[in-house]
């Protein structure tokens, strides 16, 4: 008979984490790393990696009791098989590619709406009105990652605009050229218009702020991490950093407190329309004005990022808070099992 093992991390390809392994004292108990190639379904059994009291090895499994799914995009049919097998209320993180248009749409009647830049569906024909509006304009896939696609849209000119990217920006005149063009870039329907904002400069850099959110051991959610990606003031986006510090090194402890609290309304506001979530990333942009945006929110934050600040408290935090939670699933089975 296969074993089953308490708590499973689903990645896109299977492999051996190695913070868990390092630290699996403080792991407290057995994992299992899997990749949908090794579910059987026949044989509802898991070929995987188990990490137990420090020692990896492959084996075969029983279908786990928890599973923290760190696949992106998010495999949608192999979870919806996972939870009719486990029960949905066992997986969490179901959703990890976000389509920012569906992100925008939930917390844009919150109270988090007045920190959200002005967003459209872009369709290539309102692009003319929304350059007269707010004339500098951030377009980008509505599925996108790492700012792959991303485009600022100027308007210097009633007849003339600029289009900037990753190291390069030209000149476009007229509608009749620039339309055409942008509708082919930036197609319709899967890309969206943003406002641009002026982001706050300090010593010719500009930067970010990432929150990062997570389901602890209660099940609530607590700020997990917290840090910032800087990069040169001409960058288009702070996704081309050259640097990887503190939070609290760029912002004031006044507005790092504004942001987790802004951070944990968007946390509650997305697990009610996204469903089953138990981390998720939050950017935020500081204005001129010293005013917090909210920029993007990531499904599957890159836990990578926190292990060049060094902070050995935060890092037990990001890697063994999802682990945490998936005990705090397995003590709410237990109970409604024994009450029933």
């Amino acid at each position: 008979m296969v074993r089953k093992i308490d708590r499973a991390l689903m990645m896109n390809n299977v492999q051996a984490v190695p913070y868990y392994g390092d630290n699996w004292r403080d792991v407290k108990g057995e994992l299992l790393f899997f990749d949908a190639q090794g579910i059987d379904w026949t044989r509802r059994i898991i070929k995987g990696l188990q990490l137990r009291k420090g020692i990896w090895r492959m084996g075969e499994f029983a279908f786990p009791h928890t599973i923290y799914n760190r696949c992106f995009p998010e495999p949608v049919e192999v979870i919806k098989k996972l939870s009719a097998e486990i029960g949905p209320e066992n997986i969490f993180n179901t959703r990890t590619q976000f389509d920012k248009w569906t992100v925008y749409e939930h917390l844009q009647g919150t109270e988090v709406g007045e920190y959200l830049p002005k967003t459209y569906l872009f369709t290539g024909e309102n692009l003319p009105a929304l350059l007269i509006k707010h004339q500098s304009l951030m377009l980008k896939p509505r599925r996108g990652h790492g700012g792959a696609g991303v485009l600022r849209v100027t308007l210097a000119a009633p007849e003339l605009v600029v289009v900037a990217a990753h190291g390069f920006a030209f000149p476009l005149w007229t509608e009749d050229v620039y339309l055409p063009f942008l509708s082919k870039a930036a197609p319709p329907g899967v890309y969206l218009a943003q406002e641009y904002i002026e982001s706050l400069e300090q010593g010719g850099v500009k930067f970010d702020v990432r929150i990062l959110m997570q389901k602890n051991k209660e099940g609530s959610w607590e700020v997990g991490g917290e840090l910032s990606r800087v990069t040169s003031a001409s960058s288009l986006l702070t996704n081309s950093y050259h640097a990887i510090v503190p939070a609290g090194e760029v912002v004031s402890g006044a507005i790092l407190e504004n942001l987790y609290g802004l951070s944990h309304q968007v946390a509650k506001a997305l697990e009610m329309g996204l469903g089953s979530l138990g981390e998720l990333g939050v950017d935020f942009l500081i204005d001129q004005q010293c005013r917090p945006w909210v920029l993007e929110v990531n499904g599957k934050p890159d836990k990578g990022l926190f292990l060049r600040l060094g902070d050995e408290q935060m890092l037990k935090r990001v890697y063994l808070n999802p682990l945490h939670y998936q005990h705090h699933l397995l003590q709410t089975k237990t109970n409604a099992l024994g009450s029933s």
